[in-house]
């Protein structure tokens, strides 16, 4: 909205924007069939959330690539309460798993809700060990009516009655691999801090922790056994000092004390009112002052103006780049260039290597 000045403007550059991360353009549905899916959520006590509105999680808000929707079901009261993400292992150890139940449930028991991905091994525990408390928040690659892993689905609709399910997803999006580094997105962004129980070192674990730190969140690791390859990242992130050892619930709680919640800015809420109609009912003409006139949206058979996307793009080779030196190039910030390397990584049309140097794909 900020960039083009209105729904329908942002719709019709879709298309070129997409060109720009060299992805085929995107199907748009119509403005009926978005009708039919706020009501089917309605039916099923499911809600959509635009990323202006109040109820839009407020640190999620505060990303620059945070989803423009979101849909979600059960206690939407949740996504504004203190959170603390846990990721790990599929295939975990049994301890791992007891250790993740003991610690959601403990943390869930102190107030915080507790925010996982609902895959296979840490991810269920976590959600399993917050569940009485009420306190949990499951994040999915898919629509709010599949279910990823199916053995899960009863632990989603228990989530979907005590908890809250969220997704970027519309219904009857099936889960998709390419759809799993935004739900990542979405796990590290709700919450104030990540905690890696196992992970090994190339994960998907290990990429929801690079986003938490990106986003400037707290990073938690358990230390795990040296000969076990489920343990060797989250250990390489202790040996690093870029994550914070913990044995017991309260060593999350105390750094959580301790630390002021990230500053997520101006949420899009709070900044001036949009004078932007609904997509969906006609609004009802009051006299105002005539509104500031838009932003020309680029048309789609134009290529996009120049932005900071291409501009880092232009700047990469198969030679690697640091963070740092993107940035100094492109006379940006690097939390600027670091959130928009993150959506050019999510897009496919960066690589991102172990060392954190970045290069064009190979």
């Amino acid at each position: 909205m900020g960039l083009y000045g209105t729904a329908e403007q942002a719709i019709a550059a879709l298309p070129a924007r997409a060109r720009l991360s060299g992805r085929p353009a995107p199907a748009i549905p119509s403005a009926s069939r978005m009708e039919d899916e706020i009501a089917w959520l309605g039916k099923r006590g499911g809600h959509h959330l635009l990323r202006s509105d109040p109820a839009y999680p407020r640190l999620l808000a505060g990303l620059p690539n945070a989803p423009v929707l979101l849909f979600t079901q059960g206690n939407t009261d949740l996504l504004s309460t203190p959170s603390l993400a846990i990721v790990g292992a599929r295939k975990a150890s049994n301890p791992a798993l007891k250790l993740t139940e003991e610690f959601a449930a403990g943390l869930a028991e102190a107030g915080l809700t507790v925010v996982s991905g609902l895959a296979r091994g840490v991810d269920g525990a976590a959600h399993r060990g917050a569940l009485p408390s009420g306190r949990t928040i499951a994040a999915l690659p898919g629509g709010l009516d599949i279910t990823y892993p199916p053995e899960h689905a009863g632990l989603q609709a228990a989530i979907a009655q005590q908890g809250c399910l969220i997704t970027e997803y519309p219904p009857g999006m099936p889960a998709n691999a390419r759809h799993f580094p935004r739900r990542n997105l979405l796990i590290a962004g709700l919450a104030r801090g990540c905690l890696l129980v196992e992970a090994a070192r190339r994960s998907g674990t290990l990429i929801t922790a690079r986003l938490a730190a990106t986003f400037q969140r707290l990073l938690f690791a358990v230390p795990g056994f040296p000969g076990d390859p489920r343990s060797s990242g989250g250990n390489d992130l202790l040996k690093q000092n870029q994550a914070i050892l913990v044995e017991q619930v309260q060593d999350i709680l105390s750094t959580l004390a301790d630390t002021p919640s990230p500053d997520p800015g101006l949420a899009p809420w709070s900044r001036p009112p949009s004078r932007q109609p609904s997509l969906f009912t006609p609004t009802e003409k009051v006299p105002t002052a005539p509104p500031a006139a838009p932003r020309k949206a680029p048309a789609a058979s134009q290529s996009l103006p120049e932005s900071d996307e291409k501009n880092i793009l232009s700047l990469l080779a198969h030679t690697p780049s640091t963070v740092d030196e993107i940035a100094s190039r492109c006379q940006l910030s690097i939390s600027a260039v670091a959130a928009i390397l993150i959506e050019l990584e999510m897009n496919g049309a960066v690589q991102r290597h172990d060392d954190g140097q970045i290069t064009l794909p190979s």
